[in-house]
């Protein structure tokens, strides 16, 4: 019954409109990015960014936004779930509410993974295209950072989907993944400045990992994943969270009221 469910989500998605806004606006967004860079050219025939290398580190500086993009696709393909009755419905014929937040999970990961494949053909292809410099070197640092992060954004991902299913308003279950996500890492690591247990752990919560540290290391030094042990050290967050958000995700899918 899992994969009928998948079937129809998968259906009710190529059919709808919300992935595809949000993949053209990402779209619009990356493609207008190397598109200024390469106008500035004209203006000042001497300016220093309009490189591949410098396009694509914005994404680095900014990576944790693909964490913030995992939830707001969520938030696209599931706001309306409880209003149009879809998860009683799979439920009356059969699926569990175990498959049905598992196959929410997969869909949701499906749909971000082919939407981000798209997204950063647009912007890599643009930078090489329109911008000066190698392509291979900074591109590899990028899908290598992507690589790292990915069962994080995962985890992002399910975390966004358990808590959908829990909250009866989806603005609430944004609140409350927001609060998971992003300000409980920032205030546990302030509370490390003083603490140095607190620091420890905090230093092991991905948007720290990619958020503080690879803000870190343009100020000089290496990415997290270039660190000894730091790849590692990212894949084993991502996936400890990504265990942690669906164990509390299945545990609590038993227990809701639809």
């Amino acid at each position: 019954m899992m994969l009928n469910y998948m079937k129809s989500e998968f259906y009710r998605i190529a059919h709808g409109t919300e992935a595809y806004l949000l993949v053209v606006a990402l779209v619009v967004v990356v493609l207008a990015a190397n598109v200024i860079l390469y106008a500035m050219t004209f203006v000042d025939p001497t300016f220093p960014y309009a490189t591949v290398r410098f396009s694509l580190s914005n994404l680095l500086g900014m990576f944790t936004m693909l964490f913030a993009l995992a939830g707001v696709l969520v938030a696209l393909l599931y706001a309306d779930d409880r209003k149009n009755g879809t998860c009683k419905n799979a439920i009356a014929h059969g699926c569990s509410r175990t498959s049905l937040f598992v196959g929410k999970c997969i869909v949701s990961v499906a749909v971000g993974l082919a939407s981000m494949a798209v997204v950063l053909v647009v912007y890599i292809g643009s930078a090489a295209l329109l911008l000066e410099g190698p392509v291979a070197e900074p591109a590899g640092v990028l899908f290598t950072a992507i690589a790292a992060g990915l069962p994080s954004i995962v985890a992002a991902a399910v975390l966004a989907v358990a808590l959908e299913g829990y909250f009866a308003k989806t603005a609430t279950a944004i609140v409350a993944w927001i609060v998971v996500v992003f300000v409980v890492p920032q205030v546990l690591a302030l509370i490390g400045l003083r603490i140095d247990p607190v620091a420890v752990f905090a230093g092991w919560l991905p948007t720290n990992i990619f958020g503080n540290e690879v803000n870190m290391a343009f100020l000089g030094g290496d990415f997290p994943w270039d660190k000894p042990f730091g790849l590692a050290k990212c894949l084993i967050a991502g996936f400890a969270s990504l265990a942690l958000f669906a164990a509390v995700g299945v545990w609590r899918a038993r227990k809701i009221e639809l």
